[in-house]
């Protein structure tokens, strides 16, 4: 999701911002799939924006690196953590209110073999 975040260096013609062009979608689809799979919980441990966000709450510095302002960063960084948690708060409940014991959200099945191989693999 860092990629998503990084601002366009030039704010030309042809040049949008992500949220510009697709809104919240991306946030949307990613989240989604990181529910669906059970990896909430691993993804706000290793997202490396949350991590950023953490060091600069702790550093508290404000300088320019790379013709970007830490300040706006850390902010924009927030606004998305933010957006992530309500987010992950909507997904969990739809999701916990479908929720069966017996019932699994993403099934797994074996990817398909060539013939040549099923012969293969049956003769050893």
């Amino acid at each position: 999701m860092l990629a998503h975040m990084r601002p366009p260096y030039e704010r030309g013609v042809g040049s949008m911002m992500a949220t510009e062009l697709f809104g919240d979608s991306i946030q949307w689809g990613g989240l989604t799939l990181i529910t669906l799979l059970g990896q909430h919980r691993r993804f706000e441990v290793l997202d490396f924006c949350y991590h950023l966000h953490r060091v600069n709450k702790g550093d508290q510095k404000d300088e320019v690196i790379n013709q970007i302002r830490l300040s706006k960063m850390v902010e924009r960084i927030r606004r998305f953590q933010l957006l992530n948690n309500q987010i992950f708060i909507i997904l969990t409940n739809q999701l916990n209110e479908n929720n069966d014991d017996d019932y699994e959200r993403v099934k797994e099945f074996a990817p398909p073999v060539h013939p040549n191989y099923a012969n293969h693999a049956r003769r050893q």
